[in-house]
Parts: C-alpha cells; structure tokens; sequence
C-alpha cells in the first residue's frame, strides 16, 4: 500500500509459517520524531523511548495499540556515512538496508563477493550485508540481491557481524 512516500508491505506465505501466535509489530519512520511524540502525548498516548540505535540515529519511541500490537516509530535520519539523497529519487530514500551495509563499511567492509544466485548465476557484486534465517543459514549479499531475499524469503533477516546470541546463551 502506498500514500506519497509512505509504503506499507503487507505480506502472507503459503503455507503458513509456522510461528507461534503473537501480535503485530509495524515500524514506521518520521522526520520530526519529537513533534509526533509530543502529539502522542497529547492524545493520552504513551510513547516509550528506546534509545538511539544504530539503524535510528534520530531516535526510537514504542506505543501499543488496544490490540496489543506494537508499533515502533522512527527519526529517518541516515547515518553520517551515508551520502545525502536527492528527495525526488524515490529508490533512494531512507533504508535500513542502507543503513547495515554502511555500519559494515564503518567497521571496515568485507571482501567477500555477494553469495546469491539468480537462476543459477553467481552474483559478481561485492557484498555488503550479511543475511541469515530461522534455519540458521547465512550469506553476504550486495544491497540488490538481500532486498530480494528480505522479500522473498520467510523468516530471513539481516544478520549481526557481532556475537550474536553467544553471549546469551553462555553460562559464565
């Protein structure tokens, strides 16, 4: 669904992914995060602010609706190593895609080569995010080919370079 520059993906898989049942999360990003939040305020809302993560330099709040759904909202502000965008070109807006493959260069790139296929053909791009699933499977992808795969595939996701879950699940 599409309203100006606001694009909402609703998705479904058949079959059904086996996952267990839980509500909603939708994240949206805004320009002016305060300005929202204090309208959120305003309404009886009450926003809780999460910080300032890696993929939200501007900032990160969360409201839960009456359904129990969660709904997380952003500043979409890009990262300083990210070149500024012209508005009109629509393909370059901001993206969290964007976004993991700058932190990656940030912390000195990689050189492996994408290491997705496309009908049989190895991708000769450079990658520059790591994916992963839910089966515990991996692989570098350059930004085209993991939107594809972040579209595509159930439960795929962009994958940390760090521990991960180590730390988590050791007992020390």
């Amino acid at each position: 669904m599409r309203n100006g520059r606001d694009t909402v993906l609703l998705t479904w898989t058949r079959p059904a992914l086996p996952v267990p049942q839980f509500p909603l999360l939708f994240y949206f990003f805004f320009e002016d995060l305060d300005a929202l939040v204090s309208t959120l305020d305003d309404a009886g809302l009450k926003p809780v602010r999460l910080g300032h993560p890696p993929h939200t330099p501007g900032g990160e709040v969360k409201v839960t609706d009456p359904d129990g759904n969660t709904i997380l909202l952003a500043q979409e502000e890009q990262s300083p190593s990210q070149p500024p965008v012209p508005e009109e070109n629509e393909k370059d807006w901001f993206s969290i895609l964007k976004e993991a493959a700058a932190l990656v260069q940030a912390r000195g790139g990689t050189t492996a080569q994408c290491e997705i296929r496309s009908a049989g053909t190895i991708c000769s791009q450079q990658a520059e995010v790591k994916l992963a699933d839910s089966a515990g499977h991996s692989a570098w992808a350059c930004l085209a080919h993991a939107d594809d795969v972040l579209v595509t595939v159930p439960g795929a996701f962009i994958a940390s370079q760090e521990d991960g879950l180590a730390p988590f699940l050791s007992c020390a």
